[in-house]
C-alpha cells in the first residue's frame, strides 16, 4: 500500500486512458455526494493523472501489471505492483505511469467537505423525463376538517405538528371566484391553517362552510377516501400511546403483512376524534419489492424533527 498523505480514498480520471466499464454509487441524499468506479486499461507508458483543481480525492488500485507513481513532475517515482493502491488527497498532484500492460480500478469521489458546498443536484444532471416541468417536490397535502380549532389542537398536541400560520377567512360574496378557483360553491367560505408535520411534510387544514356541503366523511372504500400514515420505529409503543388519547379510536391490533411486495410490514389504522382515518406503519430495513426495481419508498427519516431549525436572529 502506498499512501501519499490522506486517509480518505478517491479519484479523478483523465480523458486519456480507455475505460472498460463504469459504476456509479451515491453516498448520500445529494446526487453531488457520489463515487464513480472505473475499470481502466493502460498500455506500457500510459498515464493516469490526478487533477488538483477538481476538488476530489483519488484511489488507483492495480489489479494487474506494474507502474510507477510520481508525487509531482520532478519527484522520484515509486513502484506500484499488482494488489497495491495509491491514494491521493484532494488538491494534490500525482501521476501513475504504467511500466507494463496494466489494469486498474479507479475510484473517483467528492469528499464531504466539498459536497456540502455543492447544490442539491449537480448542474450536469438533467430534469426528469416525465412529469410536471420544473417541479422539485411535493409542497403539501391538505384535508378539510369539521372544526379547524379542534383539528389544529390534535395535530399539534397529539401528532406533534408545528403550527406555522392561519389565514384570514377566504370568501367571495359577489362573483364566482370560489367556484372558478377552488371548485366549491360560489358562496362557500373557508378558514385555513398550515402546519409542519415532522421532517418532510407540510399539512394544510381547511374548515369550509357551504350551502351544499356534504358533512359525511368518506370511508376508505368511498370515492375520495383517504388516510394519513405515520412511520414509527416501535408500532406497539405508538399504538399504546394513541389508545390513551381522548377521542382516538384504534382499529384493532397491529397486523403483519406476510407475503407480497411489502412482506414484513406492520400496520394499524386509527380514527381522530372527528373521524379522519390515519395509520401507523413500521417496515423492515429491506422489502421484497426492492428485488424488482431500483426505485425506493421514501424514509424512514433519522428523527421526527427537522434537521436544523433557524436561529432566533434568522427568523
Amino acid at each position: 500500500m502506498i499512501v501519499t498523505d490522506s486517509g480518505a480514498a478517491t479519484t479523478v480520471l483523465g480523458e486519456g486512458p480507455p475505460r472498460r466499464w463504469r459504476s456509479l454509487a451515491r453516498r448520500g441524499m445529494l446526487f453531488s455526494e457520489c463515487e464513480s468506479i472505473d475499470h481502466v486499461a493502460l498500455e506500457p507508458g500510459g498515464l493516469l493523472q490526478a487533477d488538483p483543481e477538481a476538488g476530489t480525492e483519488y484511489l488507483w488500485y492495480l489489479i494487474r501489471g506494474d507502474a510507477t507513481f510520481h508525487v509531482d513532475a520532478h519527484g522520484p517515482g515509486r513502484t506500484v505492483s499488482t494488489g497495491h493502491a495509491v491514494l491521493v488527497p484532494r488538491g494534490s498532484h500525482g501521476r501513475l505511469e504504467s511500466v507494463s500492460s496494466t489494469e486498474l480500478i479507479v475510484v473517483t469521489c467528492v469528499p464531504d467537505a466539498v459536497a456540502h458546498r455543492l447544490p442539491p443536484r449537480a448542474p450536469s444532471l438533467t430534469a426528469p423525463a416525465r412529469g410536471i416541468p420544473t417541479a422539485t417536490n411535493v409542497d403539501h397535502i391538505a384535508y378539510t376538517v369539521p372544526d379547524l380549532d379542534e383539528a389544529v389542537r390534535f395535530f399539534v398536541d397529539v401528532l406533534g405538528a408545528d403550527l406555522l400560520y392561519r389565514e384570514e377567512t377566504i370568501r367571495s360574496d359577489s362573483d364566482d371566484w370560489m367556484r372558478e378557483a377552488l371548485n366549491v360553491h360560489p358562496r362557500a367560505t373557508t378558514d385555513i391553517a398550515m402546519l409542519r408535520l415532522g421532517p418532510v411534510t407540510n399539512i394544510e387544514l381547511f374548515e369550509y362552510t357551504a350551502p351544499d356541503q356534504n358533512r359525511v366523511l368518506p370511508r376508505n372504500s368511498d370515492h375520495g377516501g383517504h388516510h394519513l400514515a405515520f412511520y414509527v420505529r416501535d408500532i406497539d409503543e405508538a399504538t399504546a400511546y394513541l389508545r390513551k388519547q381522548p377521542g382516538v379510536q384504534v382499529l384493532g391490533e397491529p397486523r403483519l403483512v406476510t407475503a407480497g411486495p411489502i412482506a414484513g410490514d406492520r400496520w394499524v389504522y386509527f380514527l381522530t376524534p372527528w373521524g379522519m382515518q390515519m395509520e401507523l406503519i413500521s417496515l423492515p430495513a429491506h422489502l421484497p419489492y426492492e428485488q424488482e426495481t431500483l426505485h425506493r419508498r421514501f424514509g424512514p427519516c433519522e428523527s421526527w424533527s427537522p434537521a436544523q431549525r433557524p436561529a432566533e436572529g434568522d427568523r
